[in-house]
C-alpha cells in the first residue's frame, strides 16, 4: 500500500500512516473472526507462537523494505538481491509499459524484439530499469493501454502494480484459507506467510511479473466457481488464459469435470474479451502475434539473446529448458529439435495430467476434501506453466511453494514428513544469481536435479491425490 500511494504521488509519511492504519484495521478485523479455539494459544504452544509472530513480523519487515524501493527505484539496496546488477535493474512491467507505447504509436509488429533491446541483446532503459521484451497474447495490450491512458509515468505503473499484485497474491492466501476452513484452515493461514516472505514471492513482486497474478487469479476464479459465482469465475478465467496461456488447463480441467455451466461463462467471457481486443487494438497485434510471435515462441527462438548464457539456461525449470541443461551437460541428440519435441510431448501429457486431477478432484465439502481440490489446481497450473520454453526460478517456483504450505499444513506436526517438506520450502527458495556462484557443470548438475525434484513433487500431487479418490470409488462400490 505504501509504494502504491507513493507512486501516485501522496507524501511518503502520508503514505506510511495510511499503510500503518490499513494494517492494524485488517488486523483488528481479523482478530474478531478468529475461531475460539485459539485463545490461549499462546500458553499452549509458546514455541509456534513465538516462531510465527517472527515469521510475521519478518514479512513485515521484508515487504516494506522492498516498498521503499518500489517507491523510488535509486533505494536499490534495498531490493531483493541487492548484490546482483541484473535483479536490481530488471523489470519484467517494462515489457508492457514498451508495448503500449509502440502500440500507441502505430508500431504494426509490437513483437519485434529489437525494439526492447539492442540486435544483440544490448539492454534499453526506462529510467535505470532495463526494458524487458514483450511476450504476451494481443489481449492483454487492453490492460496496457488502460495502464498507459491512466499514467505516462513508469514509476508509477511499477509502485502501483507492486501493491496491486501483492494484494492480489495476499488475497487469495487468505482466501484459499477460509475456504478451507476449519483447523486445517487456520493451519493453512498461518503458514501462508511461508510463501510470501520467500526470495521467488518478493522477487517477482519486484520484477512485476504477472505470474504471480496469474496464479493467484487462476485459484481465486476455481474459488468462485465452487461458491457458485460462475460470471465472477468464468470472467476471471476467461482474461487470464487470454493472458498467460497455462491457466487454460484449468478451462480443460473443468471440461473434464463436466462444469459446463462454468465453461458457458468462461468461454462466453473469452469470445467477449478477443472481439473487445480486435475493435480496440485493431487487427495489427493479432497478425503480428499469429504471424511473427508464436511460431518464434514455439521454437524458443524469442529467447535467442537470453540463450546464449548458460547461467540462464541454469536458472530455466520448463521443459525446455530440462533439455537445454542436458545439452550442456554433454548428453549427445539434445539439440533445440529435441527439446521442441519434448515440449510438445509434454503438451499431450498436460491434457492427460488435466484429466487425472479433474477426476481426482471430487466435490467433498470438509475441510481434507478442499485442501486437496486446492493442491490440484495449483499442481495443474505450475505442471502447464512448464510448457513455454523458459520458465525462470524466480517466479517460476511460486505456484511450488504454495504447494509446500498446504502440505505441510496438512500432515501431522511429528516424524518426518513435516522436517521434509520445510527442507522442500528452504531448497524452493533457491534462485540462480548472474554473479558466479560454482562451476558451470555443478551448476547446471545441481538446477537440473533441483527441476526434477519438484516436477515430480507435483505429478505426486495429482498421482496421490487420484490414488486416493480411486480407493475411495472401489470403497463404496
Amino acid at each position: 500500500m505504501f509504494a502504491a500511494l507513493s507512486g501516485l504521488g501522496v507524501d511518503d509519511t502520508v503514505a506510511a500512516g495510511a499503510s500503518v492504519a490499513f494494517a492494524l484495521a485488517g488486523a483488528m478485523w481479523l482478530s474478531g473472526r478468529l475461531a475460539p479455539e485459539l485463545d490461549g494459544a499462546l500458553r499452549r504452544h509458546t514455541l509456534l507462537a513465538v516462531l510465527w509472530v517472527i515469521l510475521g513480523v519478518g514479512a513485515i519487515g521484508a515487504t516494506g523494505r522492498l516498498a521503499t524501493f518500489m517507491a523510488d527505484e535509486t533505494k536499490g539496496q534495498n531490493s531483493m538481491y541487492p548484490f546482483d546488477d541484473f535483479f536490481v535493474h530488471h523489470s519484467c512491467l517494462s515489457a508492457h509499459y514498451q508495448s503500449a507505447h509502440l502500440h500507441r504509436d502505430g508500431v504494426p509488429n509490437v513483437y519485434e524484439r529489437t525494439l526492447y533491446e539492442g540486435p544483440s541483446g544490448e539492454p534499453k532503459f526506462v529510467g535505470s530499469l532495463v526494458i524487458d521484451v514483450f511476450m504476451y497474447p494481443p489481449p492483454f495490450l487492453l490492460l496496457s493501454r488502460l495502464g498507459l491512458a491512466l499514467s505516462e509515468n513508469f514509476a508509477t505503473w511499477r509502485a502501483v502494480w507492486f501493491g496491486v499484485e501483492g494484494a492480489l497474491v495476499a488475497a487469495a492466501f487468505v482466501a484459499v484459507a477460509f475456504w478451507i476452513g476449519g483447523p486445517l484452515g487456520r493451519r493453512v493461514a498461518l503458514l501462508s506467510l511461508l510463501a510470501w516472505l520467500s526470495f521467488p514471492t518478493l522477487t517477482t513482486l519486484q520484477h512485476g511479473n504477472f505470474h504471480l497474478a496469474a496464479i493467484a487469479g487462476s485459484v481465486l476464479a476455481m474459488l468462485a466457481f465452487e461458491r457458485g459465482r460462475h460470471a465472477l469465475g468464468g470472467g476471471l478465467l476467461a482474461a487470464l488464459a487470454l493472458s498467460k496461456f497455462f491457466p487454460g488447463f484449468l478451462v480443460l480441467f473443468l471440461v473434464f469435470q463436466r462444469r459446463w455451466r462454468a465453461m458457458f461463462w468462461t468461454t462466453g467471457f473469452g469470445v467477449f474479451f478477443v472481439l473487445l481486443a480486435y475493435v480496440v487494438l485493431g487487427g495489427a497485434p493479432f497478425r503480428a502475434f499469429f504471424a511473427y510471435h508464436l511460431p518464434r515462441l514455439s521454437t524458443g527462438a524469442t529467447f535467442e539473446t537470453l540463450f546464449a548464457h548458460p547461467d540462464v539456461i541454469a536458472c530455466n525449470h520448463a521443459m525446455y529448458g530440462l533439455v537445454q541443461k542436458l545439452s550442456l551437460l554433454g548428453v549427445p541428440g539434445m539439440g533445440q529439435g529435441t527439446a521442441i519435441a519434448v515440449s510438445w510431448m509434454y503438451t499431450i501429457a498436460l491434457v492427460g495430467i488435466a484429466a487425472l486431477a479433474a477426476r481426482a478432484a471430487g466435490d467433498g465439502r470438509d475441510a481434507s476434501a478442499r485442501l486437496r481440490r486446492a493442491l490440484l489446481w495449483l499442481a495443474v497450473l505450475q505442471l502447464a506453466s512448464l510448457r513455454a520454453p523458459f520458465v525462470p526460478d524466480v517466479y517460476g517456483q511460486f505456484a511450488l511453494l504454495w504447494i509446500l504450505v498446504l502440505l505441510l499444513a496438512g500432515v501431522e506436526w511429528r516424524g518426518w514428513r513435516p522436517i521434509a517438506l520445510l527442507t522442500l520450502i528452504v531448497l524452493a527458495n533457491f534462485m540462480v544469481p548472474t554473479v558466479p556462484l560454482m562451476p558451470l557443470p555443478a551448476l547446471l548438475g545441481l538446477t537440473l536435479v533441483h527441476q526434477i525434484l519438484f516436477i515430480a513433487l507435483c505429478l505426486g500431487v495429482v498421482g496421490g491425490v487420484w490414488c486416493r479418490a480411486s480407493v475411495r470409488e472401489v470403497v463404496v462400490a
